[in-house]
């Protein structure tokens, strides 16, 4: 039976190229110049894997990578895992120290100021068991945005998945929405199992922008100036271990219809500088020096 040449054509330069679900392998430490297929063979840099990405692959990381990075255009549903058993510092000392854990931070030189250490910008990425550090008490670890763009041209981070990692030191943890073109809501992001140690903000939206239905659970804020502040709108802060003594807790002036649920606040219940609801929030079931809440802070 004769094949279509023109059909042969479309489908060797598409289809027959496209590999989904490849991994990478990135050794910052003690990588080299491989083709990063394999570990010994490992990329030396995250933006050499990202040059390779194309949709549904995954990332295996280690060493202290010193890269400030934007994911690439058009590709969704990536996984970037950093290997060692907890989120730590990758540190050449003791010895191999860095054979196993991830730190990913800005370049300690030339880096740029107030900008994330990864911006996301298409839809479905996670991030896993990495320590990130910002370059500044301006800019964020992982920066989640959305633009107004249609079609080819929409750059949107929703359902981003942040699990199990760490921000450490001044800066803000994680970030969505920031001035310029990205202005829009993003949508259905998960925050679970994280720690925020020292963060200058912990959580942001950025007021006007706010953020739709994320799920902000399990996580734990320790010593933040502020733990999550901005507007979120119907979303989810459950079950969240938050600063001993912040100056903002949970503030979430701005939107509403937020549940906020079973987290361990700090300070005086009420409406103010701590803790500020959005319209229409249920704040039923936390853990407050005056009991168990019962009702929004008021």
């Amino acid at each position: 039976v004769g094949v279509n040449p023109l059909f042969n054509k479309i489908f060797n330069n598409t289809t027959a190229n496209y590999k989904k679900g490849r991994a990478w392998f990135v050794d910052a430490s003690y990588g080299g110049d491989g083709n990063g297929q394999t570990p010994d063979q490992a990329f030396s840099t995250m933006d050499r894997a990202f040059d390779s990405l194309q949709s549904g692959d995954i990332i295996y990381c280690l060493g202290n990578i010193r890269e400030q990075l934007v994911t690439p255009v058009q590709v969704f549903d990536v996984t970037i895992i950093g290997c060692g058993n907890r989120p730590r510092n990758a540190d050449a000392v003791p010895a191999g120290g860095a054979y196993s854990a991830v730190t990913w931070r800005a370049p300690a030189s030339g880096g740029t100021a107030a900008q994330a250490t990864v911006r996301v910008l298409q839809q479905g990425w996670t991030f896993y068991n990495i320590l990130f550090n910002m370059i500044d008490a301006n800019a964020a670890g992982i920066e989640i945005v959305r633009n107004a763009g249609a079609d080819d041209a929409e750059r949107d981070a929703s359902h981003t998945s942040v699990l199990g990692c760490k921000f450490a030191g001044a800066g803000i943890g994680i970030r969505s929405g920031v001035a310029g073109s990205f202005t829009e809501n993003t949508t259905n992001c998960l925050v679970q199992g994280n720690t925020f140690l020292s963060c200058t903000t912990a959580m942001l939206q950025t007021a006007g922008f706010g953020g739709l239905n994320w799920q902000i659970k399990d996580n734990d804020f320790i010593s933040n100036t502020n733990d999550i502040t901005g507007p979120f709108t119907a979303s989810k802060i459950i079950g969240n271990r938050m600063s001993l003594a912040p100056t903002a807790s949970i503030v979430l002036t701005g939107a509403g219809l937020n549940m906020v649920h079973g987290n361990y606040l700090p300070g005086t219940y009420a409406a103010g500088t701590l803790y500020n609801p959005g319209t229409s929030d249920n704040w039923n079931g936390n853990y407050a020096s005056t009991g168990v809440t019962a009702a929004v802070p008021a």
